[in-house]
């Protein structure tokens, strides 16, 4: 019988094995070269040249999940959440139970109007034990866009008590408590809002619509004052107006489109507007509410188009009159 040579020994081929394997998890677990000045960029704020360094990492050595990692911090610090999501979504291969991924993937796939997984990553990082504002304004703003309002408003309450600066949580409690007919609360969200974002791209919008609001209260609230309509305040008609033949609609002759601020396309920031506003019979846009807002300077964009839209006013008795006009605005990213 002829002896096995030990090169083909199972004990060996067993251990070249081991081996490889080793040498590939180790290459694995340790960073890329490159990758400590990266780090030392980050730590001291410089995080454009720190990402320009982990994006070539990231490029040249795609399994490390350290060049991930900091690349979506990195990203993460300069609020360019769109490359920040590209960047954990490749980290949740490798790191699958990291909390803190899954809390701002949440924060970065509500931005981008995807709530379904927004709210199924929150919920993993809150399963995960994650203590951060992130997942619960998710939860609240994805409440908030189906609809589920007394949710959206406990999830921005839960945002607020781990972080009373979260801004954008007071602008989805404002719009909840909204269409919870609940407006001395909305107004006092959005006035918290702008006392910490004075200077927000929205806060003139967020101005306006504390005006409106309050004008709702005042005519809605059982307890306040009688409001009577002077007698020549101009009526405002609805679509149902129109429906029922009382007057003619609206004839929108140019509707310009709103562009992207450069804070929300580097955010990744996408979905929907939805405003409501008077098209009067003088020609102007006037008292536009925003009924569903985006954030990072767009709802302001949204609301600059709808003012220089041009039209024919509604007419009744061929005379012009003002009427309530609901718009929407798309924002995309291709």
């Amino acid at each position: 019988m002829k002896n096995r040579s030990p090169l083909n020994s199972p004990a060996l081929v067993a251990a070249l094995f081991l081996l490889t394997s080793f040498a590939t998890v180790r290459a694995q677990e340790y960073p890329p070269p490159g990758y400590d000045r990266a780090l030392e960029l980050y730590h001291q704020g410089d995080n454009t040249s720190a990402i320009e360094i982990l994006q070539k990492l990231a490029r040249e050595h795609g399994n490390s999940p350290d060049v991930w990692n900091l690349l979506g911090l990195a990203d993460y610090k300069i609020a360019a959440f769109a490359g920040a999501r590209q960047a954990f979504d490749q980290l949740l291969k490798s790191r699958p139970d990291s909390p803190d991924v899954h809390a701002k993937l949440a924060y970065t796939l509500i931005l981008a109007s995807e709530p379904q997984q927004a709210t199924s990553h929150a919920q993993r990082a809150i399963e995960l034990g994650d203590l951060s504002a992130e997942p619960h304004y998710a939860l609240a703003e994805a409440s908030l866009r189906a609809g589920n309002f007394e949710k959206a408003v406990a999830e921005a309450d839960q945002t607020l008590k781990i972080d009373s600066g979260f801004g954008l949580a007071l602008i989805t409690r404002s719009m909840a408590l909204y269409r919870l007919k609940k407006y001395d609360e909305s107004i006092a969200a959005l006035e918290d809002y702008l006392k910490a974002k004075p200077d927000d791209p929205d806060a003139e919008v967020w101005r306006e619509q504390i005006k409106s609001l309050q004008a709702t209260a005042s005519r809605e609230k059982p307890d306040g004052p009688v409001v009577i309509k002077p007698s020549d305040e101009e009526t405002v008609f609805t679509g149902k107006d129109v429906a029922s033949k009382v007057i003619s609609k609206v004839r929108v002759l140019e509707k310009p489109e709103p562009t992207y601020s450069e804070p929300a396309r580097r955010a990744g920031v996408t979905g929907t507007i939805i405003l409501r506003a008077v098209f009067a019979g003088d020609g102007s846009v006037k008292n536009v509410f925003v009924s569903q807002a985006l954030a990072y300077g767009l709802t302001a964009k949204a609301v600059q188009a709808a003012k220089r839209i041009k039209f024919t006013p509604a007419t009744k008795n061929g005379q012009s009159v003002s009427m309530w006009i609901e718009l929407q605005y798309n924002f995309n990213l291709y």
